[in-house]
């Protein structure tokens, strides 16, 4: 069985890395950690400890169902990317448990 790792988008990415996310993006490809498509480029491609490729469909109104890719980053992944461009990251969130008691309804 897979273990399924926590991502972050790269918009999610940039704000932990205190960037925008063009700027990211931008080095990043300048690193050559992804392609001009902003998917994993070279050795970084199936390296799911580092990034995960998210994939789906979406109904565009001229194309029809159109397939896309979108690259996420893992713990792991944030801790290298910030090592390789040299930026200081910021602490990553504590997963939290759902825990909201004024939305418990009464069994009575």
């Amino acid at each position: 069985m897979q273990q399924r790792h926590r991502t972050y988008t790269l918009d999610q990415a940039a704000a932990l890395l205190n960037t925008g996310r063009n700027t990211l993006a931008r080095q990043l490809r300048d690193a050559e950690i992804l392609g001009d498509d902003n998917l994993p480029a070279g050795g970084y491609r199936g390296n799911a400890r580092l990034l995960v490729v998210a994939t789906g469909t979406y109904w565009h109104p001229i194309c029809g169902w159109t397939h896309y890719g979108r690259t996420e980053f893992t713990d792991a992944g944030l801790d290298h990317i910030a090592n390789k461009l040299g930026i200081q990251l910021a602490r990553l969130p504590y997963p939290r448990e759902a825990h909201n008691p004024q939305h418990v309804r009464s069994l009575s």
